[in-house]
């Protein structure tokens, strides 16, 4: 049974998430980042005094048993009204949350157990926290959604304020034969984990095989032209150490997809590492047929790959 601990935040840690789960021979512990304030996640952060619940009701979902009613019903998002923009699941964790005398954490494990989770889901931190940033300019910027909103080159990022590490993420990463980080949002879901006071001496401490799974593409705001190098030098340097693999993406996507995501500023992650052995490259994408297509890890490529890397 290998232990492995994800640190990241929402949409992509969830992807791996989901094909992980199928694996009896792991035990899965999530870690999700608590510095967005952005869309239903920050609104009620803001007017009820919570952590943000959004990564962590992604996570829960994505680890659930089986797809169910519930697990439907959950991912609701209303689009009308007081409660416009607003996830079920978000106002679901927040009513367990003061049902349990405004216990956040017992909140997340009484879903999870509802759900039946493969797995367990942790905040990085029990702390209320905001991300600062210094651009390339100069300029600070406070908050997650300002730096993104900015779309500048990021010089460095910090948390605002002592962030206390929650316990259990600390034990799990203790106890973790394989970490993974991403894929995600570089500053805005990977690093801020990495800032919690706790984090990082975890994970340099413990003997874990530690992985990076690197983005498809580039993220505006964050990671505009950036190259897999100049991910991978920017999280080891948050970190303090090397990486053993790092998984990027090597195949061809649809040339109208790609025009599509070109008209939002992003563009497929240049591999500019091929001589490094550490670089592990495969034919990752996952294409989402929603309203308009969008771009994933497939999960059971992916998380296939990962365990074949550390074995």
């Amino acid at each position: 049974m290998k232990n492995i601990v994800t640190i990241g935040g929402g949409t992509g840690t969830s992807q791996i998430l989901r094909g992980l789960k199928w694996n009896l021979d792991v035990d899965i512990v999530s870690i999700v980042t608590v510095t967005d304030d952005g869309g239903s996640s920050g609104i009620l952060r803001e007017d009820f005094n919570i952590l943000p619940p959004g990564d962590i009701r992604n996570n829960i979902l994505a680890l659930a048993e089986q797809e169910t009613f519930l697990t439907k019903l959950l991912k609701f998002r209303f689009n009308e009204g007081f409660l416009k923009n607003h996830n079920l699941g978000n106002i679901i964790l927040l009513a367990l949350t003061r049902i349990n005398g405004n216990n956040f954490p017992l909140a997340i494990k009484t879903l999870s157990e509802a759900l039946k989770i493969k797995g367990r889901v942790f905040p990085a931190s029990l702390d209320s926290l905001k991300l600062v940033a210094e651009l390339d300019d100069g300029e600070i910027i406070f908050g997650e959604t300002s730096i993104v909103l900015k779309n500048k080159n990021i010089k460095r990022i910090w948390l605002d304020g002592n962030a206390e590490a929650f316990d259990e993420s600390v034990m799990a990463i203790q106890k973790a034969d394989i970490i993974i980080f991403g894929p995600g949002s570089l500053y805005t879901s990977i690093i801020p984990n990495i800032l919690v006071d706790g984090i990082r001496n975890a994970i340099n401490l413990c003997k874990a095989k530690k992985v990076y799974i690197a983005n498809i593409m580039t993220q505006p705001g964050e990671t505009t032209n950036y190259s897999l190098k100049d991910h991978v030098q920017e999280l080891e340097n948050y970190l303090g150490e090397e990486l053993d693999y790092i998984i990027a993406n090597e195949s061809n996507l649809p040339y109208e997809i790609i025009q599509r995501y070109q008209k939002m500023g992003s563009i497929p992650v240049k591999l500019d590492m091929e001589e490094d052995r550490r670089v592990v490259v495969s034919d990752l994408v996952y294409i989402i047929n929603d309203e308009e297509p969008k771009i994933r890890h497939d999960p059971k490529k992916t998380s296939e790959l990962i365990l074949k890397c550390v074995q």
